[in-house]
């Protein structure tokens, strides 16, 4: 029930430079909007009924969040930095769906990597004559969120939680493990 009209358009559009940047020459980078996102999964046809439409997944990566809310009315992705090394609820920084940008899952990466790794301390170092950005926490943080947010289980009642502290990053999503626990450590 959800179409391209439920979609940020300039997050999809962030989304197709990053992609081309990323994958030059690519086969999908020209294709037409409708074409490109079928191939990389947002939207789709139920055979079984004979429609197409946005599939959940496209929805949370480029959609807005009060439409995402339509489908999951408990979404939430919540980033806060706080001044302290100690558990208190007092932010610095919030970054909520709060209609000031879009809200989805994309725009939410985006804009939180940026913050956590705002004054992270880069060493000068060259790779093929070109300086590297890029340290060992930055990975360690890009996939900490892209885990958070790809494991997460957006259909319950508890939000995706990021904090910057002083003394440590903290991630946390709604949902359970796929293997117990021994196994994960």
């Amino acid at each position: 029930g959800y179409d391209l009209s439920d979609l940020d358009m300039d997050t999809v559009a962030a989304y197709r430079n990053r992609f081309a940047a990323v994958k030059p020459g690519h086969i999908w980078t020209d294709l037409p909007l409708p074409e490109f996102l079928e191939r990389i999964g947002a939207f789709g046809k139920n055979r079984e009924e004979g429609y197409s439409g946005l599939r959940l997944a496209g929805l949370l990566m480029f959609g807005r969040a009060e439409v995402i809310r339509d489908a999951l009315p408990h979404y939430m992705v919540d980033f806060q930095e706080r001044p302290e090394a100690k558990a208190e609820r007092r932010w610095i920084d919030r970054l909520v769906p709060d209609g000031t940008w879009s809200g989805n899952v994309y725009d939410f990466f985006r804009r939180v990597y940026q913050k956590l790794t705002a004054d992270l301390k880069v060493p000068f170092q060259l790779q093929d004559g070109q300086r590297v950005d890029d340290t060992p926490v930055h990975e360690a943080l890009r996939e900490a969120l892209a885990n958070t947010l790809i494991h997460a289980d957006y259909s319950g009642r508890v939000s995706v939680m990021v904090v910057k502290r002083p003394d440590m990053f903290g991630f946390r999503n709604p949902g359970g493990l796929r293997l117990p626990i021994e196994q994960v450590i």
